[in-house]
């Protein structure tokens, strides 16, 4: 290699170490900003209440370690279990149902044209950008006994038996709210479902119906297989967002009849701010934590699989 070549192509290096090393320190530098928020908003918080949860302490006098008697105590509290069991209920089964309404909902509206599907997107979503609180007033007129929507039709069909309390009957009260939080959630299932579907290359629809595929054999046979991720994803997020429900519960029932309906960020709440026992409140969220971690490796072992790309 001659001296001139072999110094241009020194040079041609060094340009692009400068380059290198100019793009990594810009990127830093755009990153400290998200890395400080997300280290005082999540990260300190989160070693904070873990070593709360260890700890004896009453808001106001000095904080005492007691190891594992909080975890002790949130396992053998027969109102702690019943509420860590209404809380896998309630995001367990909603969750289920959301993804089943929410897959069907965005199969329906894939085939609709762009104006009517529209249309039905916007009714359908519109759920999922409510306040829960609006939701919670709203349901809980919805499932009133005297005046509610649901006893009114019913009393209007002749289906005065059928008449409940919905809200104030044990065996109903936890159905009811897991209807309003499927219907509150389905929604998001739905838009991110049809997003996918869109991007799916209208010749593998072509092809499948030249060898007689109807849509119902194209969306098993095509579809899912290839929307399977954007399905899991809106999984785990469902299942997050239903485990740490407490606006909707606490408008609706306020945990009862009694402690009927009551969940695990309902009793935190009156646990750290009722009864001033924040150590044992922080053992219970990181127990929730670990449940829920529980169930979204479940989920992503259930829903995972093959990637495909087209």
């Amino acid at each position: 290699m001659s001296e001139p070549t072999r110094a241009l192509a020194e040079t041609g290096i060094r340009t692009g170490r400068r380059l290198h090393y100019k793009t990594v320190v810009t990127g830093i530098l755009f990153l400290i900003p998200s890395a400080v928020l997300i280290t005082f908003a999540v990260f300190i918080p989160t070693v904070w209440n873990l070593l709360l949860s260890f700890q004896e302490w009453d808001g106001f006098l000095e904080r005492n370690w007691v190891g594992f008697a909080n975890y002790k105590e949130v396992f053998s509290d027969e109102l702690t279990r019943s509420s860590l069991y209404h809380s896998v209920e309630l995001a367990v089964i909603s969750t289920l149902f959301a993804l089943l309404l929410g897959v069907a909902l965005a199969a329906f509206i894939f085939k609709l044209g762009r104006k009517e599907g529209a249309v039905y997107r916007l009714f359908i979503f519109m759920p999922t950008m409510l306040p829960l609180a609006i939701i919670g007033l709203l349901f809980a007129f919805v499932y009133n006994p005297e005046m509610g929507l649901i006893n009114q039709f019913l009393r209007l069909v002749g289906g005065d038996s059928l008449t409940q309390a919905w809200l104030e009957n044990r065996h109903t009260v936890m159905a009811s709210i897991i209807v309003v939080g499927i219907w509150r959630i389905a929604g998001l299932t739905m838009m991110l479902c049809f997003a996918a579907m869109q991007g799916i290359p209208s010749s593998l629809f072509e092809s499948s119906r030249l060898d007689g595929a109807g849509y119902g054999r194209q969306f098993f046979s095509i579809v899912l297989p290839l929307i399977r991720p954007i399905v899991q994803l809106s999984a785990v997020f469902t299942l997050v967002m239903q485990f740490k429900t407490y606006d909707l519960v606490f408008i609706m029932t306020g945990g009862g009849p009694g402690t009927i309906s009551k969940t695990i960020p309902l009793q935190m709440i009156d646990t750290a701010f009722n009864y001033n026992e924040y150590g044992l409140s922080a053992a219970m969220g990181f127990t929730l934590t670990i449940v829920v971690a529980v169930f979204i490796w479940i989920t992503n072992r259930l829903l995972g699989g093959q990637s495909y790309e087209y």
